[in-house]
């Protein structure tokens, strides 16, 4: 099986792919990991021609043209060398955004020709603008080039371009947070993958009034993989403007009001769009509302869902339910015991037999 990752620089995506690869060898399989970034400063290194990959965005087009074709004949090799059955992840670029424009990290032309025909998924590895603009600061080669506003804008780039590549080869595409344990994508490889839940909860709603609300949430999404289940969390990715995280960040980096103001669209409507893309891979949503106050996000979550002709299991729903709310779910369960008990019967084969191991 082979793995295009894409994620922007600052994403963690880096890191994350390391934490995959330790957890497939944790699980006795094999996982190789392929930076296109190294094997690109490995024709720089022999060339002499850049101090880096950054420093070749900002050179000559050609020139990186060049060395991208030399890097991926090297990909192909180390590719055709693995042994049959080992999972492989190559992690890449979909695009740059560097000095007010943005750049294809692409030769779509070899990528038809060689790639796409033995290429299985597609992923994006994201994570919130503000980690990623701290990531950034923290690397030379990055250090005060992007605006918050930028950073979200090529977020959002990096997978659109990612996902319109799966779509055209008719590949699954997923996103996939920073924050998500490294078992997510070792499941997603699996053949049949386990049952994939999108696990959608109040969080404007209640996150100030109660917050023990929201670690009650995390801790059925940690029940829910345990039982075997994959599940994406909308609160593994947290750049809402105004939100704890964000706040605390801004305060800290001392990002000035106008830098917050131009960013916030971008990060409130992706937001959005970027929860719609996790119940859009899902094969299941779970709606946990053990609370009275209204939440406009769940609501329109249940609608996007119905919408898409994905099953919704409510759970937790106190006091009795509208007519309204239940033409949006197919079955209410009082506790998180009932609702995985319930979901797992559901998932069970019906000889009872486990998915097979990665191929």
């Amino acid at each position: 099986m082979i793995i295009w990752c894409t994620g922007i620089s600052g994403s963690g995506r880096k890191d994350y792919l390391r934490e995959v690869a330790a957890y497939f060898a944790a699980q006795g399989q094999r996982c190789t990991v392929f930076e296109f970034g190294e094997l690109l400063a490995k024709v720089q290194d022999e060339t002499r021609i850049a101090d880096d990959a950054t420093t070749l965005l900002d050179g000559n087009p050609v020139v990186l043209e060049v060395q991208r074709k030399a890097a991926f004949r090297r990909l192909l090799d180390e590719l055709r060398g693995l042994p049959a059955g080992e999972v492989a992840i190559v992690s890449n670029h979909a695009c740059f955004m560097r000095r007010g424009r943005l750049q294809s990290a692409l030769d779509m032309a070899l990528i038809k020709l060689h790639l796409a025909p033995i290429i299985d998924m597609y992923v994006t590895v994201v994570d919130g603008a503000f980690d990623v603009y701290r990531r950034q600061q923290e690397h030379r080669e990055w250090r005060g080039h992007l605006s918050l506003a930028e950073i979200a804008i090529w977020r959002d780039f990096e997978t659109t371009l990612t996902q319109m590549l799966a779509q055209y080869e008719g590949k699954p595409f997923y996103v996939l947070a920073r924050r998500e344990p490294p078992e997510t994508l070792f499941r997603l490889c699996r053949r049949p993958p386990p049952k994939r839940i999108y696990l959608s909860y109040p969080i404007t709603a209640i996150a100030d009034t109660h917050p023990e609300l929201l670690a009650e949430a995390e801790r059925l999404a940690a029940r829910l993989r345990a039982a075997g289940f994959i599940v994406f969390n909308p609160m593994a990715v947290d750049d809402t403007p105004g939100g704890p995280s964000s706040s605390a960040f801004a305060a800290e980096a001392a990002l000035p009001p106008e830098a917050l103001a131009a960013a916030a669209p971008y990060l409130t409507s992706q937001t959005i769009s970027r929860d719609f893309q996790l119940i859009d891979q899902s094969d299941w949503v779970v709606v946990y509302y053990p609370t009275d106050k209204i939440s406009p996000g769940v609501l329109s979550e249940m609608q996007h869902a119905r919408d898409v002709r994905i099953p919704v299991f409510l759970c937790a729903f106190p006091g009795a339910i509208s007519p309204f709310l239940g033409i949006l779910y197919q079955q209410a369960f009082a506790t998180p015991d009932e609702l995985i008990a319930a979901l797992s019967a559901m998932a069970t084969p019906p000889d009872g037999a486990r998915p097979p191991a990665p191929s």
